[in-house]
């Protein structure tokens, strides 16, 4: 796969528009249809904003797979519910259990089930689901 076809692949998973896409990066909506036709593809200097707005990777972007480091830096618990995640070595959080198992599950997923999940969990938010 393509970095155009992961973006419209994305595109389409998080139901995010072109348009969209495009104001986002500051580009014409005319670069992004020429994307799709694969008469062009994304320049490099904006792959990272690219990657902003699916909420990916660069590295995702170009080759498809998925970093090999991740955000939460550990998670700690006992069965007392005290579970604890420590975000970027700084900041933590108290988690319940619920959260915990929602999280080590989210942690074993693609970037593409991870986007699908978020999108579902937006809409479940708005109560679209």
């Amino acid at each position: 796969m393509t970095i155009s076809e992961r973006i419209f692949s994305l595109l389409e998973l998080q139901g995010k528009k072109q348009g969209a896409l495009a104001e986002f990066i500051g580009v014409r909506p005319a670069t992004i249809s020429a994307w799709k036709q694969k008469q062009t593809s994304p320049a490099s200097e904006l792959l990272e904003k690219i990657a902003d707005y699916f909420g990916v990777s660069v590295d995702y972007l170009v080759t498809g797979r998925e970093p090999q480091h991740s955000v939460v830096q550990g998670i700690y618990g006992n069965e007392n519910s005290h579970n604890v995640v420590t975000i970027g070595g700084t900041a933590t959080l108290e988690l319940s259990e619920f959260e915990t198992e929602l999280l080590q599950i989210f942690g074993e997923l693609s970037t593409r089930q991870k986007n699908a999940l978020l999108s579902y969990a937006y809409e479940l938010k708005e109560g679209k689901a």
